[in-house]
């Protein structure tokens, strides 16, 4: 099992930018996978690469696992690691946090315009090809509350069908159980509200159903992300949520990815 000391960096993707990219950093997804997707940091200076790929279970309910390394010949291979952790609206405790081993990934970035992922989880093989999902204006940025160690929320832009910008957010954190879940939220530029969703969906291990993918509205967060990082200054972001009538606060700030080491 892996220590939360030890692992922390392998929770948290940022980039602190004035929200241009040209590099890898942002969402990305198969589009002959609707409802999943990749989040990525890419630490341009040292070929350094942490992310989240955020997908479904056996039984379809959403998971997440997390991934550091380096990037060699235009190649990123590195292990998966899922995470359990304290249940939601619970006490916070930063021990309770575990996370171990489940899989492998290997990562082509020969192609800046589409990304081939080939992973191994859980005796489940397969590719994705992956191409951006987040707009080149607001890639994305990742936050943490520093008490609540183990969880963290990916703030981006993306286009909605009619070729609007939108915000969206993905939290990771952790059911009742202590299970690792994800939730999505969007909402409109210049709204600091945004409707959080539940997506259940296929399983690793079949065939892709879109029949499958559900979604159901499950809350409220509130936190003004955009107006967090300003001339390259960073800001903290207070953050409120209603979750299935569960209330709290968390007091977010942006979290830098470590330097993947070889």
């Amino acid at each position: 099992m892996l220590k939360v000391s030890s692992y922390i960096c392998l929770f948290f993707i940022l980039t602190i930018t004035t929200c241009q990219a040209s590099d890898f950093t942002g969402m990305w997804w198969d589009t002959s996978k609707p409802g999943t997707g990749v989040f990525l940091d890419y630490i341009e200076d040292s070929n350094g690469i942490c992310g989240s790929w955020y997908l479904y279970d056996e039984r379809g309910t959403p998971q997440w696992v997390t991934f550091i390394g380096t990037v060699t010949n235009n190649t990123l291979n590195t292990s998966l690691y899922r995470f359990t952790g304290p249940s939601f609206g619970g006490a916070w405790d930063n021990s309770i946090v575990r996370g171990e081993a489940v899989g492998t990934i290997s990562i082509d970035f020969s192609n800046p315009q589409t990304l081939t992922m080939d992973y191994e989880i859980e005796r489940q093989r397969g590719i994705l090809k992956l191409t951006r999902f987040s707009t080149q204006t607001c890639p994305g940025s990742i936050w943490w509350d520093i008490s609540k160690q183990g969880q963290g929320i990916v703030h981006f832009h993306f286009l909605d069908s009619s070729g609007k910008e939108q915000l969206g957010l993905v939290w990771y954190v952790y059911d009742m159980e202590g299970n690792n879940i994800w939730y999505t939220a969007t909402a409109s530029p210049g709204n600091s509200s945004y409707d959080v969703w539940q997506f259940v969906g296929p399983s690793l291990g079949d065939k892709w159903d879109l029949a499958l993918l559900q979604s159901e509205k499950v809350g409220i967060i509130t936190g003004n992300f955009d107006n967090s990082i300003q001339n390259g200054e960073k800001h903290s972001v207070r953050l409120d949520f209603d979750i299935k009538s569960t209330k709290g606060v968390l007091s977010l700030e942006p979290f830098l990815c470590p330097i993947a080491t070889p």
